[in-house]
């Protein structure tokens, strides 16, 4: 794992794991690296053509890695395109636009204003709030251009922001792992993840008033039956869904993370608080 993001595999790593550290100045030299031999199953934080370059320099066999079929898919379905499927299974209205008139069809439909977001985008970047005016259209055509769509929903009001975090087996299941509850900017982008028992969180989403505990179970069925069905076959590994409170209840689906999450970790670093006051 580069960086710093290696310190947080200590989580969910086991006793006889390797854990990879990779500088970050992106250097391989002095690299420790296992006995590929031995290895399994190789989980970095994420998936993508550089990693797995970086892990083929290293020395890991073709089998641990995936191919670049795999990995076209895996970004594939690492776009917001999944979230759009997603939320039409649902019954929401968002839409997956080609052109510039179905964008400023479903901006109309939405009574003139709309979030807008890139297909590959992270933390914030990439969205932004859309009129049906030429200024909207100069960055369209932008995005377009360079990522082919874009993805257009009707304005939630937030109140809260909160994910469910899941592990896709590769097989077509896909088991819930927890809770996470996040703070955002105003332009959404993360800030930090609160360490806390399920309880406490699931106490403080439902204190906003907004969704019962039967919301969140519905949720949470809805949404891991849809994963099994689009993901699942596809990918192997952690998986995290951001979702957000508003006045009307839990927006179920907002991205899709095919990769680890700080949510994650953030659930990883209580178990493990937990076990140690054992």
């Amino acid at each position: 794992m580069a960086g710093k993001l290696w310190d947080v595999a200590k989580y969910w790593a086991k006793a006889d794991d390797f854990i990879l550290r990779l500088p970050d100045n992106g250097s391989i030299k002095g690299v420790d690296v296992p006995d590929w031999n031995h290895v399994e199953e190789i989980q970095p934080w994420g998936w993508d053509r550089h990693i797995v370059g970086v892990l083929r320099k290293l020395g890991a066999p073709d089998h641990l890695l995936p191919n670049e079929k795999q990995l076209d898919v895996i970004r594939e379905l690492s776009s917001r395109k999944t979230t759009v499927r997603i939320m039409q299974e649902l019954g929401f209205e968002n839409r997956w636009c080609k052109n510039e008139d179905e964008v400023l069809n479903a901006i109309e439909s939405f009574h003139g204003k709309a979030f807008l977001k890139a297909p590959w985008s992270c933390s914030g970047r990439g969205v932004w709030l859309g009129y049906n005016e030429e200024k909207t259209l100069l960055r369209v055509r932008k995005i377009l251009r360079e990522q082919g769509a874009v993805e257009v929903e009707p304005v939630h009001h937030r109140v809260a922001d909160f994910a469910m975090e899941f592990w896709s087996d590769g097989k077509g299941s896909i088991q819930y792992e927890g809770l996470s509850f996040f703070a955002t900017a105003e332009n959404g982008a993360y800030q930090g993840n609160l360490i806390a028992p399920q309880s406490v969180i699931e106490e403080k989403i439902l204190d906003f008033k907004v969704c019962t505990a039967q919301d969140l179970q519905r949720v949470r069925t809805q949404i891991s039956a849809v994963l099994a069905s689009i993901i699942s076959h596809h990918y192997r590994g952690p998986l995290g869904v951001d979702m957000m409170l508003t006045p009307q209840g839990i927006v179920p689906c907002i991205e899709v993370n095919l990769r680890n999450t700080m949510g994650r970790v953030a659930i990883f670093q209580q178990k493990m608080q937990e076990n140690a006051d054992f």
